[in-house]
Protein backbone atom coordinates (compact mmCIF):
# COMPACT_ATOMS: atom_id res chain seq x y z
CA UNK A 1 0.00 0.00 0.00
CA UNK A 2 1.48 3.26 -1.04
CA UNK A 3 1.55 6.04 1.51
CA UNK A 4 -1.04 8.60 1.34
CA UNK A 5 -0.41 12.01 -0.34
CA UNK A 6 -0.31 14.88 2.13
CA UNK A 7 -3.06 17.58 2.22
CA UNK A 8 -3.03 19.54 -0.48
CA UNK A 9 -2.31 23.77 -0.15
CA UNK A 10 -5.50 24.36 -2.38
CA UNK A 11 -7.43 22.32 0.40
CA UNK A 12 -6.06 24.77 3.84
CA UNK A 13 -7.03 27.34 1.44
CA UNK A 14 -10.64 26.03 0.96
CA UNK A 15 -10.48 26.01 4.61
CA UNK A 16 -9.93 29.40 5.31
CA UNK A 17 -12.05 30.63 2.92
CA UNK A 18 -14.53 28.32 4.70
CA UNK A 19 -13.80 30.11 7.72
CA UNK A 20 -14.26 33.69 5.83
CA UNK A 21 -17.77 33.00 4.42
CA UNK A 22 -18.73 32.30 8.05
CA UNK A 23 -17.23 35.08 9.56
CA UNK A 24 -18.72 37.50 6.85
CA UNK A 25 -22.40 35.50 7.71
CA UNK A 26 -22.08 36.80 10.84
CA UNK A 27 -22.41 40.48 9.66
CA UNK A 28 -24.54 40.18 7.42
CA UNK A 29 -27.37 38.40 9.17
CA UNK A 30 -28.45 40.03 12.28
CA UNK A 31 -28.37 38.09 15.82
CA UNK A 32 -31.77 36.33 16.32
CA UNK A 33 -32.07 35.64 12.25
CA UNK A 34 -31.49 31.94 12.64
CA UNK A 35 -33.55 29.59 13.61
CA UNK A 36 -34.44 29.42 17.31
CA UNK A 37 -31.10 31.41 17.33
CA UNK A 38 -32.86 33.17 20.76
CA UNK A 39 -33.55 30.50 22.62
CA UNK A 40 -29.94 28.99 21.84
CA UNK A 41 -28.38 31.42 23.43
CA UNK A 42 -30.61 31.62 26.69
CA UNK A 43 -30.02 28.04 27.53
CA UNK A 44 -26.13 28.57 26.95
CA UNK A 45 -26.96 31.80 29.03
CA UNK A 46 -28.93 29.99 32.01
CA UNK A 47 -26.48 26.92 31.93
CA UNK A 48 -23.53 29.53 32.79
CA UNK A 49 -25.80 31.16 35.44
CA UNK A 50 -26.77 27.82 36.85
CA UNK A 51 -30.21 28.18 36.28
CA UNK A 52 -30.55 25.12 34.07
CA UNK A 53 -28.11 23.07 35.43
CA UNK A 54 -29.27 20.31 36.91
CA UNK A 55 -30.99 19.91 33.30
CA UNK A 56 -34.78 21.11 33.68
CA UNK A 57 -37.41 19.14 32.47
CA UNK A 58 -40.04 19.80 30.49
CA UNK A 59 -42.06 22.83 30.49
CA UNK A 60 -40.58 24.21 33.29
CA UNK A 61 -38.09 26.88 31.41
CA UNK A 62 -38.76 30.42 29.65
CA UNK A 63 -36.78 32.79 27.97
CA UNK A 64 -35.12 35.40 29.96
CA UNK A 65 -35.89 38.93 29.43
CA UNK A 66 -32.08 39.74 29.71
CA UNK A 67 -31.41 37.41 25.85
CA UNK A 68 -33.12 39.97 24.60
CA UNK A 69 -30.59 42.67 24.77
CA UNK A 70 -28.44 40.72 22.08
CA UNK A 71 -30.38 41.85 19.09
CA UNK A 72 -32.64 44.70 17.45
CA UNK A 73 -35.22 42.47 15.16
CA UNK A 74 -37.66 40.25 15.79
CA UNK A 75 -36.75 36.56 15.74
CA UNK A 76 -40.25 35.39 14.55
CA UNK A 77 -40.74 34.85 10.51
CA UNK A 78 -40.67 38.15 8.87
CA UNK A 79 -43.70 40.16 7.50
CA UNK A 80 -41.65 41.64 4.86
CA UNK A 81 -38.18 43.34 3.68
CA UNK A 82 -37.12 45.39 7.37
CA UNK A 83 -34.58 47.85 5.41
CA UNK A 84 -32.87 48.15 8.36
CA UNK A 85 -31.03 50.45 6.67
CA UNK A 86 -33.44 53.17 7.23
CA UNK A 87 -33.59 52.80 11.10
CA UNK A 88 -31.54 54.75 13.47
CA UNK A 89 -32.11 53.51 17.03
CA UNK A 90 -29.42 51.08 17.33
CA UNK A 91 -27.81 52.24 20.14
CA UNK A 92 -23.52 53.12 19.12
CA UNK A 93 -21.50 50.35 19.76
CA UNK A 94 -20.49 49.50 22.90
CA UNK A 95 -23.28 51.42 24.42
CA UNK A 96 -25.58 48.94 23.91
CA UNK A 97 -27.78 47.04 26.82
CA UNK A 98 -26.55 44.02 28.81
CA UNK A 99 -28.06 41.06 29.97
CA UNK A 100 -28.66 42.68 33.04
CA UNK A 101 -29.94 46.13 31.68
CA UNK A 102 -32.90 43.96 29.42
CA UNK A 103 -33.95 42.24 32.26
CA UNK A 104 -31.37 39.63 33.71
CA UNK A 105 -33.41 36.28 34.56
CA UNK A 106 -36.59 38.06 34.39
CA UNK A 107 -39.34 35.65 32.66
CA UNK A 108 -39.96 36.99 28.99
CA UNK A 109 -43.69 37.26 28.09
CA UNK A 110 -45.40 38.11 24.43
CA UNK A 111 -49.18 38.20 23.97
CA UNK A 112 -50.98 34.96 23.39
CA UNK A 113 -53.87 34.69 20.31
CA UNK A 114 -56.47 35.29 23.11
CA UNK A 115 -54.93 38.30 24.03
CA UNK A 116 -54.01 37.21 27.39
CA UNK A 117 -50.17 37.75 28.74
CA UNK A 118 -47.95 34.42 29.02
CA UNK A 119 -44.74 33.57 29.44
CA UNK A 120 -42.53 32.40 26.34
CA UNK A 121 -41.26 29.24 26.55
CA UNK A 122 -37.29 27.60 25.80
CA UNK A 123 -38.41 24.25 24.39
CA UNK A 124 -34.74 23.50 23.66
CA UNK A 125 -34.56 21.65 27.18
CA UNK A 126 -36.27 18.98 24.91
CA UNK A 127 -32.56 18.33 23.57
CA UNK A 128 -29.82 17.19 25.50
CA UNK A 129 -27.13 19.61 27.41
CA UNK A 130 -23.73 18.65 26.12
CA UNK A 131 -23.84 21.46 23.48
CA UNK A 132 -24.91 24.67 26.06
CA UNK A 133 -22.29 22.89 28.05
CA UNK A 134 -19.82 23.59 25.73
CA UNK A 135 -21.33 26.86 25.01
CA UNK A 136 -21.42 28.24 28.79
CA UNK A 137 -17.98 27.17 28.84
CA UNK A 138 -17.32 29.53 26.35
CA UNK A 139 -18.81 32.38 28.04
CA UNK A 140 -17.26 31.64 31.10
CA UNK A 141 -14.36 33.26 29.16
CA UNK A 142 -15.83 36.40 28.97
CA UNK A 143 -15.06 38.58 31.93
CA UNK A 144 -17.87 39.52 34.01
CA UNK A 145 -20.33 38.61 30.76
CA UNK A 146 -23.50 39.99 32.52
CA UNK A 147 -22.75 43.69 32.01
CA UNK A 148 -21.40 43.48 28.83
CA UNK A 149 -23.17 44.69 25.72
CA UNK A 150 -25.00 41.33 24.92
CA UNK A 151 -24.67 41.53 21.11
CA UNK A 152 -20.66 41.32 21.78
CA UNK A 153 -20.82 37.96 23.92
CA UNK A 154 -23.39 36.95 21.24
CA UNK A 155 -21.35 37.23 18.93
CA UNK A 156 -18.31 35.51 20.78
CA UNK A 157 -20.33 32.31 20.71
CA UNK A 158 -21.62 32.87 16.82
CA UNK A 159 -17.70 32.96 16.34
CA UNK A 160 -17.23 29.75 18.54
CA UNK A 161 -19.90 27.91 16.42
CA UNK A 162 -17.92 28.69 13.02
CA UNK A 163 -14.75 27.40 14.66
CA UNK A 164 -17.02 24.00 15.40
CA UNK A 165 -17.50 23.97 11.79
CA UNK A 166 -14.18 24.61 10.36
CA UNK A 167 -13.02 21.22 9.84
CA UNK A 168 -15.77 20.21 7.64
CA UNK A 169 -14.17 20.61 4.20
CA UNK A 170 -11.07 18.09 5.34
CA UNK A 171 -13.19 15.84 7.03
CA UNK A 172 -15.20 15.76 3.30
CA UNK A 173 -11.53 15.79 1.74
CA UNK A 174 -10.74 12.78 3.79
CA UNK A 175 -13.80 10.64 3.42
CA UNK A 176 -13.19 10.83 -0.48
CA UNK A 177 -9.77 10.49 -0.36
CA UNK A 178 -10.67 7.22 1.87
CA UNK A 179 -12.88 6.07 -0.71
CA UNK A 180 -10.00 6.45 -3.55
CA UNK A 181 -12.04 8.44 -5.06
CA UNK A 182 -9.77 9.69 -8.24
CA UNK A 183 -8.18 13.25 -8.41
CA UNK A 184 -8.88 15.26 -8.16
CA UNK A 185 -12.80 14.48 -6.48
CA UNK A 186 -11.39 15.20 -2.96
CA UNK A 187 -10.25 18.52 -3.88
CA UNK A 188 -13.80 19.01 -5.16
CA UNK A 189 -15.22 17.38 -1.86
CA UNK A 190 -13.55 19.86 0.05
CA UNK A 191 -15.45 22.87 -1.78
CA UNK A 192 -19.15 21.36 -0.79
CA UNK A 193 -19.77 23.36 2.35
CA UNK A 194 -19.30 26.42 0.20
CA UNK A 195 -21.98 25.35 -2.23
CA UNK A 196 -24.84 25.33 0.08
CA UNK A 197 -25.14 29.31 1.57
CA UNK A 198 -27.69 27.59 4.47
CA UNK A 199 -25.09 25.75 5.52
CA UNK A 200 -22.99 28.37 6.18
CA UNK A 201 -25.30 30.37 7.69
CA UNK A 202 -26.05 27.70 10.41
CA UNK A 203 -22.48 27.79 11.13
CA UNK A 204 -22.28 31.01 11.73
CA UNK A 205 -25.17 31.13 13.90
CA UNK A 206 -25.68 29.85 17.22
CA UNK A 207 -27.61 26.24 17.23
CA UNK A 208 -26.78 22.76 18.51
CA UNK A 209 -27.39 21.58 14.73
CA UNK A 210 -23.55 22.84 14.18
CA UNK A 211 -22.05 20.16 16.80
CA UNK A 212 -24.14 17.41 15.58
CA UNK A 213 -23.13 18.16 11.98
CA UNK A 214 -19.60 18.01 12.71
CA UNK A 215 -19.56 14.69 14.60
CA UNK A 216 -21.81 12.87 11.45
CA UNK A 217 -19.20 14.24 9.77
CA UNK A 218 -16.56 12.64 12.01
CA UNK A 219 -18.82 9.26 12.27
CA UNK A 220 -18.99 9.23 8.31
CA UNK A 221 -15.34 9.11 7.76
CA UNK A 222 -15.09 6.47 10.68
CA UNK A 223 -18.19 4.30 8.94
CA UNK A 224 -15.59 4.99 5.71
CA UNK A 225 -12.73 3.32 7.21
CA UNK A 226 -14.98 0.11 8.83
CA UNK A 227 -16.40 -0.42 4.62
CA UNK A 228 -12.75 -0.09 3.86
CA UNK A 229 -11.68 -3.01 5.84
CA UNK A 230 -10.03 -1.39 9.04
CA UNK A 231 -11.71 -3.27 11.85
CA UNK A 232 -9.62 -2.12 14.77
CA UNK A 233 -10.40 -1.59 18.12
CA UNK A 234 -9.12 1.67 17.81
CA UNK A 235 -11.32 2.56 15.34
CA UNK A 236 -14.59 1.09 16.57
CA UNK A 237 -13.34 2.97 19.68
CA UNK A 238 -13.76 6.62 18.46
CA UNK A 239 -16.84 5.91 16.49
CA UNK A 240 -18.57 4.57 19.92
CA UNK A 241 -17.22 7.76 21.25
CA UNK A 242 -18.62 10.08 18.59
CA UNK A 243 -21.68 8.23 18.60
CA UNK A 244 -21.85 9.17 22.24
CA UNK A 245 -21.23 12.32 22.20
CA UNK A 246 -23.45 13.05 19.25
CA UNK A 247 -26.47 11.15 21.17
CA UNK A 248 -25.57 14.01 24.29
CA UNK A 249 -26.14 16.58 21.06
CA UNK A 250 -29.73 16.16 19.23
CA UNK A 251 -32.08 13.00 19.26
CA UNK A 252 -31.02 12.99 15.25
CA UNK A 253 -28.49 11.30 16.45
CA UNK A 254 -30.57 8.03 17.23
CA UNK A 255 -30.13 7.06 14.32
CA UNK A 256 -26.82 6.56 14.34
CA UNK A 257 -26.83 2.84 16.17
CA UNK A 258 -28.63 1.57 13.49
CA UNK A 259 -26.11 3.18 11.03
CA UNK A 260 -23.00 1.67 12.68
CA UNK A 261 -24.12 -1.72 12.63
CA UNK A 262 -24.94 -1.67 9.31
CA UNK A 263 -22.09 -0.94 8.42
CA UNK A 264 -20.25 -3.63 10.07
CA UNK A 265 -22.88 -6.21 8.90
CA UNK A 266 -21.96 -5.07 5.65
CA UNK A 267 -18.22 -5.77 6.41
CA UNK A 268 -18.98 -8.99 8.19
CA UNK A 269 -20.71 -10.20 5.13
CA UNK A 270 -17.84 -9.15 2.48
CA UNK A 271 -15.41 -11.10 4.59
CA UNK A 272 -16.98 -13.62 6.44
CA UNK A 273 -13.10 -14.99 7.54
CA UNK A 274 -12.79 -11.92 9.58
CA UNK A 275 -16.71 -12.60 11.50
CA UNK A 276 -15.24 -12.63 14.92
CA UNK A 277 -13.03 -9.29 14.09
CA UNK A 278 -16.30 -7.20 12.90
CA UNK A 279 -18.22 -8.58 16.03
CA UNK A 280 -15.57 -7.18 18.81
CA UNK A 281 -15.14 -4.37 16.89
CA UNK A 282 -19.01 -3.91 16.62
CA UNK A 283 -18.96 -4.59 20.79
CA UNK A 284 -16.58 -1.99 21.36
CA UNK A 285 -18.36 1.04 19.55
CA UNK A 286 -21.53 -0.28 21.53
CA UNK A 287 -20.07 -0.43 24.75
CA UNK A 288 -18.79 3.28 24.51
CA UNK A 289 -22.18 4.34 23.26
CA UNK A 290 -23.95 3.67 26.14
CA UNK A 291 -23.64 6.97 28.44
CA UNK A 292 -25.48 8.74 25.09
CA UNK A 293 -28.24 5.74 25.10
CA UNK A 294 -28.77 6.13 28.33
CA UNK A 295 -29.60 9.74 28.24
CA UNK A 296 -32.62 8.63 25.74
CA UNK A 297 -33.33 5.31 28.17
CA UNK A 298 -33.47 8.30 31.09
CA UNK A 299 -36.43 10.22 29.09
CA UNK A 300 -38.53 7.05 28.63
CA UNK A 301 -38.56 6.30 32.50
CA UNK A 302 -38.59 9.77 33.76
CA UNK A 303 -41.51 11.46 30.94
CA UNK A 304 -42.77 8.16 29.07
CA UNK A 305 -41.28 9.29 26.01
CA UNK A 306 -38.48 9.32 23.74
CA UNK A 307 -38.00 12.59 23.48
CA UNK A 308 -40.50 14.89 25.30
CA UNK A 309 -41.99 18.02 23.90
CA UNK A 310 -40.29 20.85 25.31
CA UNK A 311 -43.18 23.35 25.73
CA UNK A 312 -45.24 20.94 27.83
CA UNK A 313 -44.58 19.17 31.29
CA UNK A 314 -47.29 16.71 30.36
CA UNK A 315 -47.42 15.64 26.61
CA UNK A 316 -49.67 17.47 24.56
CA UNK A 317 -52.55 15.25 23.66
CA UNK A 318 -51.44 14.30 19.52
CA UNK A 319 -54.39 12.07 18.79
CA UNK A 320 -54.65 12.15 15.49
CA UNK A 321 -58.15 13.32 13.78
CA UNK A 322 -56.82 14.90 10.11
CA UNK A 323 -55.89 11.73 7.72
CA UNK A 324 -54.86 11.65 4.19
CA UNK A 325 -58.03 12.53 2.69
CA UNK A 326 -57.77 16.02 4.91
CA UNK A 327 -55.26 17.94 2.67
CA UNK A 328 -52.21 14.94 2.91
CA UNK A 329 -51.05 15.21 -0.73
CA UNK A 330 -50.58 18.99 -0.01
CA UNK A 331 -48.81 18.18 3.14
CA UNK A 332 -46.75 15.78 1.58
CA UNK A 333 -45.87 18.70 -1.28
CA UNK A 334 -45.26 21.23 0.64
CA UNK A 335 -42.90 18.67 2.89
CA UNK A 336 -40.89 18.05 -0.18
CA UNK A 337 -40.66 21.62 -1.58
CA UNK A 338 -39.37 23.08 1.93
CA UNK A 339 -36.43 20.14 2.83
CA UNK A 340 -35.18 20.73 -0.49
CA UNK A 341 -35.21 24.68 -0.23
CA UNK A 342 -33.99 24.75 3.11
CA UNK A 343 -31.64 22.44 2.68
CA UNK A 344 -29.87 24.80 -0.05
CA UNK A 345 -30.98 28.28 1.30
CA UNK A 346 -33.29 29.96 3.18
CA UNK A 347 -36.81 32.03 3.39
CA UNK A 348 -36.75 34.17 6.35
CA UNK A 349 -39.71 35.92 5.73
CA UNK A 350 -41.55 32.37 5.29
CA UNK A 351 -43.35 33.51 2.27
CA UNK A 352 -42.01 30.57 -0.12
CA UNK A 353 -41.05 32.87 -3.03
CA UNK A 354 -39.75 31.80 -6.28
CA UNK A 355 -36.94 33.78 -6.15
CA UNK A 356 -33.48 33.52 -7.27
CA UNK A 357 -32.16 31.37 -4.32
CA UNK A 358 -34.71 29.31 -4.39
CA UNK A 359 -34.13 28.92 -8.57
CA UNK A 360 -30.70 28.15 -7.67
CA UNK A 361 -31.35 25.33 -4.92
CA UNK A 362 -33.29 23.58 -7.78
CA UNK A 363 -30.44 23.63 -9.58
CA UNK A 364 -27.76 22.12 -7.07
CA UNK A 365 -30.43 19.50 -6.67
CA UNK A 366 -29.94 18.35 -9.84
CA UNK A 367 -26.58 18.68 -10.18
CA UNK A 368 -26.54 16.06 -6.55
CA UNK A 369 -29.02 13.64 -7.77
CA UNK A 370 -27.47 13.30 -11.51
CA UNK A 371 -24.15 12.29 -8.98
CA UNK A 372 -26.04 10.05 -6.91
CA UNK A 373 -27.67 8.61 -10.02
CA UNK A 374 -24.22 7.93 -11.99
CA UNK A 375 -22.40 6.90 -8.63
CA UNK A 376 -25.52 3.87 -8.04
CA UNK A 377 -25.49 3.28 -11.70
CA UNK A 378 -22.16 2.63 -12.70
CA UNK A 379 -20.54 1.44 -9.31
CA UNK A 380 -17.25 3.87 -8.70
CA UNK A 381 -17.89 3.01 -4.90
CA UNK A 382 -19.26 -0.46 -4.36
CA UNK A 383 -22.94 -0.06 -4.11
CA UNK A 384 -23.60 -1.63 -0.48
CA UNK A 385 -20.67 0.94 0.24
CA UNK A 386 -23.09 3.39 -1.59
CA UNK A 387 -25.97 2.61 -0.11
CA UNK A 388 -24.48 2.31 3.24
CA UNK A 389 -23.39 5.90 2.97
CA UNK A 390 -26.37 7.53 1.98
CA UNK A 391 -28.34 5.87 4.85
CA UNK A 392 -28.48 8.87 7.06
CA UNK A 393 -30.27 10.97 4.97
CA UNK A 394 -33.19 8.94 4.06
CA UNK A 395 -33.23 7.93 7.82
CA UNK A 396 -33.09 11.74 8.74
CA UNK A 397 -35.73 12.45 6.36
CA UNK A 398 -37.95 9.53 7.91
CA UNK A 399 -37.64 10.98 11.29
CA UNK A 400 -38.89 14.83 10.09
CA UNK A 401 -41.51 13.19 8.29
CA UNK A 402 -42.57 11.72 11.32
CA UNK A 403 -42.54 14.79 13.61
CA UNK A 404 -44.53 16.82 10.65
CA UNK A 405 -46.88 14.27 9.51
CA UNK A 406 -47.99 13.86 13.72
CA UNK A 407 -48.38 17.67 13.80
CA UNK A 408 -50.23 17.71 10.56
CA UNK A 409 -52.68 14.49 12.02
CA UNK A 410 -53.50 16.44 15.38
CA UNK A 411 -53.41 20.13 14.34
CA UNK A 412 -53.73 19.79 10.77
CA UNK A 413 -50.34 22.12 10.63
CA UNK A 414 -48.98 21.72 7.32
CA UNK A 415 -45.83 23.15 7.88
CA UNK A 416 -44.39 21.83 10.94
CA UNK A 417 -40.43 21.15 11.88
CA UNK A 418 -40.13 20.75 7.64
CA UNK A 419 -36.53 22.10 8.07
CA UNK A 420 -33.90 20.89 5.07
CA UNK A 421 -30.95 21.75 7.44
CA UNK A 422 -31.88 18.69 9.55
CA UNK A 423 -30.28 16.58 7.06
CA UNK A 424 -27.01 18.29 7.43
CA UNK A 425 -25.75 15.45 9.70
CA UNK A 426 -25.52 13.09 6.37
CA UNK A 427 -24.42 15.68 4.21
CA UNK A 428 -20.72 14.21 3.93
CA UNK A 429 -21.69 10.59 2.92
CA UNK A 430 -24.53 12.17 0.60
CA UNK A 431 -21.96 14.37 -0.87
CA UNK A 432 -18.90 12.05 -1.64
CA UNK A 433 -21.47 9.45 -3.04
CA UNK A 434 -22.80 12.02 -5.40
CA UNK A 435 -19.03 13.17 -6.27
CA UNK A 436 -18.36 10.01 -6.78
CA UNK A 437 -20.31 9.60 -9.86
CA UNK A 438 -17.85 12.34 -11.44
CA UNK A 439 -15.59 9.13 -11.22
CA UNK A 440 -16.59 7.87 -14.72
CA UNK A 441 -15.75 10.72 -16.38
CA UNK A 442 -12.57 11.13 -18.33
CA UNK A 443 -9.08 12.59 -16.42
CA UNK A 444 -9.39 15.82 -18.63
CA UNK A 445 -12.71 16.34 -17.89
CA UNK A 446 -12.79 15.33 -14.23
CA UNK A 447 -9.91 17.62 -13.35
CA UNK A 448 -13.00 20.46 -14.45
CA UNK A 449 -15.16 19.43 -11.62
CA UNK A 450 -13.90 21.15 -8.56
CA UNK A 451 -14.11 24.82 -11.39
CA UNK A 452 -17.08 23.54 -11.99
CA UNK A 453 -18.69 23.49 -8.10
CA UNK A 454 -16.66 26.65 -7.32
CA UNK A 455 -18.53 28.27 -10.03
CA UNK A 456 -21.98 26.84 -8.91
CA UNK A 457 -21.04 28.10 -5.16
CA UNK A 458 -20.78 31.62 -6.44
CA UNK A 459 -23.66 31.10 -8.67
CA UNK A 460 -25.33 30.17 -4.95
CA UNK A 461 -23.73 32.41 -3.23
CA UNK A 462 -24.98 35.62 -5.55
CA UNK A 463 -28.48 34.60 -5.43
CA UNK A 464 -28.33 33.82 -1.80
CA UNK A 465 -27.44 37.41 -0.76
CA UNK A 466 -29.30 39.30 -3.41
CA UNK A 467 -32.46 37.62 -1.29
CA UNK A 468 -30.78 38.10 1.92
CA UNK A 469 -29.43 41.79 1.41
CA UNK A 470 -32.55 42.65 -0.28
CA UNK A 471 -35.14 41.22 2.91
CA UNK A 472 -33.17 42.85 5.33
CA UNK A 473 -30.75 45.52 4.55
CA UNK A 474 -31.72 47.51 0.99
CA UNK A 475 -33.47 51.06 2.41
CA UNK A 476 -37.12 51.15 1.42
CA UNK A 477 -35.99 54.25 -1.06
CA UNK A 478 -33.70 52.39 -3.18
CA UNK A 479 -31.43 54.84 -5.37
CA UNK A 480 -28.32 55.12 -6.34
CA UNK A 481 -26.69 55.45 -2.97
CA UNK A 482 -29.10 52.28 -1.70
CA UNK A 483 -25.95 49.61 -1.43
CA UNK A 484 -23.69 52.15 0.29
CA UNK A 485 -26.50 52.83 2.80
CA UNK A 486 -26.61 49.08 3.36
CA UNK A 487 -23.58 48.70 3.61
CA UNK A 488 -23.01 51.40 6.50
CA UNK A 489 -25.83 49.43 8.09
CA UNK A 490 -24.03 46.42 8.74
CA UNK A 491 -21.18 48.40 9.76
CA UNK A 492 -22.84 50.31 12.21
CA UNK A 493 -25.06 47.04 13.79
CA UNK A 494 -22.00 45.13 13.71
CA UNK A 495 -20.58 43.87 17.39
CA UNK A 496 -17.07 44.51 16.95
CA UNK A 497 -15.36 47.42 15.03
CA UNK A 498 -16.28 47.35 11.47
CA UNK A 499 -12.92 47.09 10.33
CA UNK A 500 -13.67 43.17 11.34
CA UNK A 501 -16.03 42.67 8.84
CA UNK A 502 -14.06 44.76 6.79
CA UNK A 503 -10.97 42.71 7.10
CA UNK A 504 -12.69 39.24 6.51
CA UNK A 505 -14.04 40.66 3.38
CA UNK A 506 -10.48 41.48 2.32
CA UNK A 507 -9.13 38.01 3.50
CA UNK A 508 -12.47 36.08 2.17
CA UNK A 509 -11.95 37.88 -1.48
CA UNK A 510 -8.23 37.32 -1.55
CA UNK A 511 -8.76 33.27 -0.59
CA UNK A 512 -11.48 32.93 -3.07
CA UNK A 513 -8.87 34.87 -5.93
CA UNK A 514 -6.08 32.28 -4.88
CA UNK A 515 -8.88 29.09 -4.31
CA UNK A 516 -10.04 30.13 -8.20
CA UNK A 517 -6.34 30.28 -9.57
CA UNK A 518 -5.73 27.18 -8.18
CA UNK A 519 -8.30 25.35 -9.58
CA UNK A 520 -8.33 26.77 -13.29
CA UNK A 521 -4.43 25.90 -13.56
CA UNK A 522 -5.48 22.42 -12.24
CA UNK A 523 -8.69 22.84 -14.70
CA UNK A 524 -6.72 23.28 -17.68
CA UNK A 525 -4.00 20.69 -16.62
CA UNK A 526 -1.08 21.94 -15.44
CA UNK A 527 0.55 19.43 -13.63
CA UNK A 528 4.21 19.01 -11.78
CA UNK A 529 7.30 18.75 -13.67
CA UNK A 530 7.82 15.01 -14.10
CA UNK A 531 4.34 13.82 -13.70
CA UNK A 532 2.94 11.80 -15.79
CA UNK A 533 -0.66 12.80 -18.08
CA UNK A 534 -2.04 9.51 -16.57
CA UNK A 535 -1.69 10.16 -12.66
CA UNK A 536 -5.12 12.01 -12.66
CA UNK A 537 -6.68 8.74 -13.45
CA UNK A 538 -5.48 6.83 -10.42
CA UNK A 539 -7.30 6.22 -7.28
CA UNK A 540 -5.49 7.48 -4.30
CA UNK A 541 -4.46 5.18 -1.83
CA UNK A 542 -6.74 4.50 0.77
CA UNK A 543 -5.40 6.82 4.39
Amino acid sequence: MTRPRAVPVVVWLIVLLHLAVMLGQTAVFPHLRSPDERQHVDLVLQVRQGDAWPWPGPGTTYVTQGVTAGGFVEADSLDGPLHLADRDDVPPRGERPSYLDAGGTATLTAEAPDGSVAPVFNQLVQHPPLYYLLGAGVVSLVPDWQDAPLDQVWLLLRWWNALLALPLPLLLFAAARRLRLPEPLPVAAALVPLAIPELTHLESAVNNDNLLVILGACATLLVIRVLTGDLSRRTAALLGLVTMLALLTKGFALMFPPWILLAYAVVAYRHRDRLRTAVVALLVAATLTLPGIAWWVRNVVVHGMLQPHGTHATPPDLTPVHGWADGGLAWLGRFTERMVTLFFVQDHAATREHDASWWMARVALVVVLAGLVTALVRRPVPRLDALVLLFPVPALAGIVARGSWEQFAAFHDLGAAQQGRYLYTGLVGLMVVALAGAAVLRPGRRRVVPAALLVLACGMHLAYQHDVWRLYWMPYDAGPGAFADALAAVGHWYAFPSAVPVAVLVAGVALAAAVALSLTRSAVGERRPGRSASADAEPLAAA
